[in-house]
This record gives C-alpha cells, structure tokens and sequence, in this order.
C-alpha cells in the first residue's frame, strides 16, 4: 500500500492474525481473560508453526522490495501508519488496551501517546552514510537492513513494545513478524491490520498464539533479528536458540529482561513530593512495569517522615475495575502473577514483614471479581528478604533507610538486575555523582521511569542483551558495513 493509503474498515469484536497482507484462520482459536471481571474475551486464530514458515516466507518475499524503497517513504508510510492507529483510531484502541491489560485511562493515553512519539521519532532517523579518512584511505560505513525480524512482546505494555521494535524495523527498511503475548494478544493484532493500509504486503505481520509459536520464530533459518521483551528465564531460552548455529545460523539478538530498579532519596529533598512521585513510580500500572522503582533507599533523617508521607499517598488511591470512575490502580494483568503478588504478600506476613500499608491487601479486594490487590509498602524489611532481591512485579514497595550515601549506592548495585536506577536529591552535583556510580542502563535524577524515544534503552548485566530506542536502538536493527578505498 502507499503511505496515502487508508486502514480498511475495522471491526473491534473480530480479530485475526495477519499474513502476507491478509488475514488468516485457524482451526483452533485462544482468548485472552479480562482481569477487571476474569471474563473470556474474544475468541481469535491461533497460529501454528505452518503459519510461521508461511509469515517467514512472506517476509523474505517482501524485503529485497521494501530495503530498496526510498527512506522518504518508509518515513510517511510510518508517520500515516500511526496518525492512522494512535490518533484517528486512538478511542477504540484505548478502550481494547484498558480491557485486554486492566489499565486506566490515564495509562492507555500514556502508552498511545508514547507509540505514537515513538513512530514520529524513528521516521525521521536516517542512518546516513558517515565518511572518514587518513592521509591513505576513505572509509564510508554504511547501514545496511537484516532482512526479517521477529519481535516477541510481553503483555504489560502491548502496543508500545510492539511500536518500539515494529518503527525500528521498518524505518530501516527490514520486514517484521510480531508475536503478541497469549494473556493481551488483541491490540497488536489490531495495530497490524491497520499497518496494512500502508505497507506493502509481507512488510508488517502479526502471528498470535500458543507456546509453540515463540520457538518457532525463535528457530526459523530465515528470521534474521530477534528482538524479546520479557521474563529472564525466557530471554536466555531465546539466546540460546538465536545462538543454535548448527540448526538455525547465528541470529541478532535484543533482550529486555527487567529489573530490580532502586531510588535513593538524599535528606535534602521536598517530602512530601518526593514521597509521592517515588509512590507513583513503584505503583504506576500496578507496578507491572519493568522499569518501576521497586527498592526505595531514604537518608534515615528524614525516613520516618517519608514512609509516612507515602502511604498517605498510597492510602488515597482507589483501586478497581478501570471503567470505574476515580480508579487510580487497576487488577494485575493475569491469573500467573497475581498469584506470584499474592505469595509474595503470604511471604510477608510469614516473615513478620512490616506492612505500613496494605497488610489486608487481598481481604480488601475480595468482593471486586478481578485480579485486584491493595498497594503495599513494607517498612525496612530485611537486605537479604525476596521483596528487596527479586523483582516483584506488582503493588508491594519495600523502604529502607540508610546512614550513609555509600552504604546505599553499594546496596542498589548489589544485585543481578542493571535496567534502571533514579536518586532524588536538590544538589545537582551530588545528583550527577551518585548517577555515576549507579550501575543502571539509565538513571533517572528527580524522576521515576520515562523513557523518551530520543534516548536508548538498555539493560546492564542480566537486565538485558542489547538496546532499543534512540538512534542506538535503530542502529542494531542493521548490519555495518564498511567501504574502504584508496585515495
């Protein structure tokens, strides 16, 4: 399709994966669960390993076409695509997003707003050829594409994970297959379908099923890149397939693997405030998010003041079905990990954590049908507890205080995790020291998690194999080559 080409009509009830520009059926069929009511939704195709060879060969069919077109019109295909999805469609997909993973309202705007930021961004990134030289040689390094990408996204942030990985590919004129999690699979197969007004058929594809589909991809000779975000456990499972040269030729591979992320809050700043923002940084979506702050570290002048302060915050949320009016936090996303929160929450009473808030968690929320759990913040519970050494991924904040700005810098390092890191303070300068000694992919000062599609993103020691983002993160959706000649 051209870039002025227009989404055919959509039908938000029906759903169907997307290959070689058509939808395609299936004999057996999935559906996710609504975690505000646990009510099956809608029935939709799932694909099998046959619709994976047929998507690869789609793919390999559409590349030598789409790498030749002119970057200009990559750029408007891109750019009509999400004016298309993110604004005209904005309503609609909102809605599918609120009901699919439990997000308010505040959280689908924020994560179309981001998609689309994200396409805008990468449409306008030009990977040029760059010249150097020497007093003998011209070197000209160029960019070239990978050819097909399969990208494999988790159920937490559906769209924008998808748009991170799906505006990469095609601005730098690769072809990409995206696998959608089984628990939120309807809002990608969405977006896909509307990419189809605009791009060429094979271009951008969509294939949502069971647990098979994920090796697939992951094994396939003629997938080129895979780009993962997820779960550790799994991510190593698909660096270890990419890597299967004897089978599969060897594969790039991005993977974002979460985090165990620490804020440290110096004495210095506005409580109150501070308390607050730190708040919405470990709960935003229920604290499903891979960069929440998930360890809190407070100078202990001011840690009795701060605990307080934030569960005054905490306390004043309401959580509920996000339809409902003034709901601040929804339900985790499915029945797996509100049943990993809730253990973690059992844990805590069993070790005699202290529950500044939240200690009746799951009593409170037993009348609502869904995956619903009260925030929680555990005051100072110990270094070495599951809460402060595996990433939660859920409404429970653990607070500790420390004595010296040394002692916490060395605890928020001392873990396996190095996505993202944040430090609190009115001092810029000390700001910028403490930044510099954090070992984080990024570092947030007077901030929770925002990333921007300006900056990459990526993971340090086992948080990540790779980037996204920023001209870096579009980079790695190529092979360099570089042309030397003589003079």
């Amino acid at each position: 399709m051209s870039p002025s080409a227009t989404a055919p009509q959509i039908s938000w009830t029906q759903f169907t994966n997307i290959i070689d520009g058509k939808p395609r059926s299936s004999d057996k069929t999935y559906h996710g669960i609504n975690p505000c009511t646990r009510e099956s939704l809608w029935e939709t195709p799932a694909a099998t390993p046959a619709d994976v060879n047929d998507a690869v060969a789609a793919a390999r069919a559409a590349f030598p076409a789409w790498a030749a077109t002119p970057h200009s019109e990559r750029s408007s295909a891109l750019k009509a695509f999400a004016q298309c999805a993110f604004v005209d469609n904005a309503p609609e997909l909102g809605k599918l997003l609120g009901i699919e993973a439990g997000k308010t309202k505040s959280g689908t705007d924020i994560e179309l707003r981001g998609a689309y930021g994200q396409c805008m961004f990468n449409a306008d990134v030009e990977l040029k050829d760059e010249v150097t030289e020497d007093h003998q040689k011209i070197m000209v390094t160029k960019y070239v594409p990978l050819g097909v990408v399969a990208a494999i996204v988790p159920w937490n942030f559906p769209i924008v994970l998808s748009i991170v990985k799906i505006a990469s590919a095609v601005i730098t004129g690769n072809c990409i297959i995206v696998k959608p999690s089984p628990y939120t699979p309807y809002t990608a197969l969405k977006m896909v379908e509307i990419a189809q007004g605009f791009f060429p058929e094979g271009v951008v594809q969509v294939v949502g099923g069971g647990d098979d589909i994920g090796p697939a991809l992951v094994g396939h000779e003629g997938i080129d890149k895979i780009s993962f975000t997820g779960s550790g456990r799994t991510g190593k499972r698909i660096l270890e397939g990419a890597g299967d040269v004897g089978v599969t030729g060897l594969k790039r591979v991005t993977l974002e693997m979460g985090g165990n992320d620490a804020a440290i809050v110096c004495a210095d700043v506005d409580i109150p405030e501070t308390a607050m923002r730190v708040a919405m940084g470990g709960f935003f979506h229920t604290g499903q998010v891979c960069g929440a702050i998930k360890r809190v570290y407070v100078d202990e002048k001011i840690y009795p003041q701060f605990v307080e302060e934030a569960v005054k915050v905490v306390e004043g949320w309401k959580v509920g079905n996000v339809l409902d009016e003034g709901v601040m936090l929804g339900p985790l996303q499915n029945e797996m990990q509100f049943n990993k929160v809730s253990a973690m929450f059992e844990e805590g009473k069993k070790e005699g954590w202290k529950f500044a808030t939240g200690i009746d968690g799951l009593s409170k929320t037993s009348k609502l049908n869904g995956y619903f759990i009260k925030p929680a913040i555990i005051d100072n519970p110990p270094e070495d507890s599951k809460i402060m050494q595996e990433e939660q991924f859920g409404p429970i904040l653990p607070i500790r205080p420390f004595t010296s700005l040394s002692s916490a810098i060395s605890l928020a390092n001392a873990t396996a995790y190095g996505l993202n890191a944040s430090v609190w303070t009115k001092d810029p300068a000390l700001a910028q020291q403490v930044a510099s000694q954090l070992d984080a992919g990024s570092v947030f000062i007077n901030d929770f998690f925002s990333p921007r599609p300006q900056a990459y993103f990526s993971g340090w020691k086992e948080s990540g194999f790779g980037g996204e983002m920023g001209e870096g993160g579009i980079r790695h959706y190529c092979n360099v080559k570089v042309v030397h000649r003589f003079k």
